[in-house]
């Protein structure tokens, strides 16, 4: 499978509909991203996109690792406000 990563520098419908229909495939509590929000996500200058996933999706993790995301040493802390 080969894999092409290009640098969007600015959004469009298209762009914004990827994005839907891709999280939707990978979240099932995610909210949907509206233009705005992708606008900012490709302008914003970052030098990373972080994201998180339980080890047990393996298939979302094989996705992401096709796609260029590398696993990082990491912990992750959740203090619950529920309790």
């Amino acid at each position: 499978m080969d894999v092409r990563v290009d640098i969007i520098r600015e959004t469009s419908e298209e762009l914004v509909n990827a994005f839907g229909r891709l999280l939707l495939q990978l979240s099932s509590t995610a909210k949907p991203l509206d233009h705005e929000t992708v606008r900012q996500m490709v302008t914003c200058d970052a030098n990373t996109a972080d994201l998180t996933s339980r080890p047990d999706r393996s298939a979302a993790n094989r996705l992401y690792e096709r796609l260029g995301f590398r696993t990082r040493q990491s912990t992750v802390y959740r203090f619950a406000l529920d309790e």
